[in-house]
Order: structure tokens, then sequence, then C-alpha cells
């Protein structure tokens, strides 16, 4: 998120995440270890875990670059650090093609033999010791979440817990996404989060945004009855995580975006009304009415804060 290249971040049971630009890829395997436990080694690396497992750790992230006709970075990450000689490397990243001459051919030619290839090129093969605890991550994560959160908005996040829940929420979601063979846009769609999608994540959450959220708190607070605040407090939650990944939602949005800004809006309960007749019946039907109306009070907040132009509707 710092550079303004775009990218998707796929995530998967067997490669871990990958990263996918237009004019490259990025491999990362994750390696949990208890505390204390021995630190890899170029042997330990190229050992496979057993006698009917499919490849050592290292093999099984370079056949992921057989066949790619771009770029390819290969990353192994890990909380136990790697052991160059007879020193513990335990902190950033390791360029394998840095390694001394010995550990360089020893895994070029235990790699040649394991894949049957006759080159190995490690110049894009790396090791990253990271000292986040990947055995029980959350309370580090999400620590981390808020300190880039604060780089990329310039503001802190309004609900740190919803917003860690969210991002990991999506994350199982698209891991589980079973898939054979099929297309590579579709694959990506139900697998990976795209730049766009992600930072939409970011501002549903941000307290400086012009999301329209605090105008739907705002409406849920006025309501009269407390099952019925009950009732739409639970609505903006699931319309939090459905708003930056609903196409069906974002289709909507343009249009009643577009209605917006060519006609005379009277007051907000007005505007809803209105609203109500011109578009209910295009939610998907497993929205209710709690959903859909929010959504209304979420459009008409950004409206009026002016993130919706003539030459500019999203």
């Amino acid at each position: 998120m710092s550079s303004d290249r775009d990218f998707t971040v796929v995530f998967d049971y067997v490669c871990d995440i990958e990263v996918h630009y237009k004019d490259g890829l990025e491999f990362y395997q994750i390696k949990t270890h208890k505390s204390g436990s021995k630190p890899y080694t170029c042997k330990s690396l190229m050992t496979k875990a057993s006698r009917n497992a499919q490849g050592s750790i290292l093999g099984k992230l370079f056949v992921l670059n057989k066949g790619n006709n771009v770029d390819v970075k290969l990353v192994i990450v890990s909380n136990v650090p790697i052991r160059i000689g007879d020193k513990n490397i335990d902190h950033g990243e390791v360029n394998l093609a840095s390694l001394p001459e010995s550990d360089k051919e020893l895994l070029k030619i235990l790699l040649k033999k394991e894949l049957d290839v006759s080159t190995i090129d490690l110049a894009n093969a790396f090791y990253l010791y990271t000292d986040i605890n990947l055995v029980n991550p959350e309370y580090e994560i999400q620590g981390k979440i808020v300190c880039r959160f604060h780089e990329i908005k310039q503001c802190e996040p309004n609900n740190p817990r919803a917003l860690y829940r969210l991002i990991v929420d999506t994350v199982q979601n698209r891991a589980c996404y079973e898939y054979s063979q099929g297309e590579y846009d579709d694959i990506i769609r139900k697998k990976g989060i795209t730049r766009d999608e992600f930072n939409r994540i970011l501002d549903v959450h941000a307290e400086t945004e012009k999301t329209g959220i605090k105008q739907a708190r705002e409406y849920i607070s006025q309501l009269g009855g407390v099952t019925q605040k009950r009732e739409y407090n639970k609505a903006i939650a699931r319309l939090i995580q459905l708003l930056p990944e609903s196409k069906s939602l974002h289709r909507l949005e343009r249009k009643i975006s577009r209605y917006l800004l060519s006609t005379d809006c009277g007051s907000r309960d007005e505007t809803i009304s209105q609203l109500c007749k011109e578009f209910y019946d295009q939610f998907p039907v497993e929205y209710d009415d709690a959903i859909r109306i929010l959504f209304f009070v979420v459009i008409i907040g950004r409206f009026e804060q002016g993130v919706y132009d003539h030459e500019n509707v999203i």
C-alpha cells in the first residue's frame, strides 16, 4: 500500500500467500514454530518432513517458479532464524544468492535432484525472519494493523477490533475457497483481495473518511424501540463487512449516486422514502429491510459529504 503499484493478494492453504502484479508474482511460504525451536539450516530447508512428503520446504517453493514468464519472488517466512555458518540470522530478509558458496552449491545440488532440472537460480529466493508470534499472533497483528492503518490513512481506525476481525474473516473466507481448475480471473476474484478492495476495508474504519457509517450510526441512535435498535446495530455490523467486497452493492451505489445527483432531494427521511420506491427491490433477496435502509443512509451520508460528483461518480 505504500506504493501506487496495483496488486492482488491470494490466500491458499497450500501456497499460503501469493501476491499477483501485472508484471510479477511473489510466493510466501509461512513456517511456524514454537519458541526455542532450532534455527533452519540450508540442509533442513531441503529435508522432507516425512518419507511421504511431496517435497522439501524449499523444493515446494521452487516448484511454483516453473513455467512462469514473469518475474517471480520466492520467500520462506518463519519465526525462527536461519543459521548461516556459525551465526543465527534473526533480522530481516536474506537473499539465498548471498549465502556462502558452499551453502549455495549444496542448495543447488539438492534442488536440481529434487526438481529434476539442470539449472537453479537463487537470485529471487529469500528467507525472511519475523519476530511476530506466529503461534498466537492475534494481539501483535492487531497492533501492526493499527500502525499501518495510521501510516496509510493518517488517522486512527474507529474500531480496531472490528477492523481486525473484518480482515481476518475476509482472508479466511478467501483461503477456504476450493478450486481445481478454472479461469484465472475467476480464481483471483474468489481467492484474492485486490488493492482497491483492501483500501475500501480501511476506508470503512477510518475516522476521517467520508464513509457514511457515522451517519448510519446516528440514524440508529435516533430509532425509538430497543428491539429495533438491536436489529439495526446487527445490520450495520453486517453492512460494514459487505461494503468492501459486495459487487452488487457497488453497482447499486453507482445507480443511487447518479440518481441523487440528478434529483432535488428533500430531508433525509424523505430521501430514504424516495430511494425505497426507486431501488428497494434491486437488492439481492438475502438482504433484509434493516440492511437496505442503512445502505440508503450510508449513500445519503456520502452524498451530503460531497463524495460523488458528475465528472467522477463511482
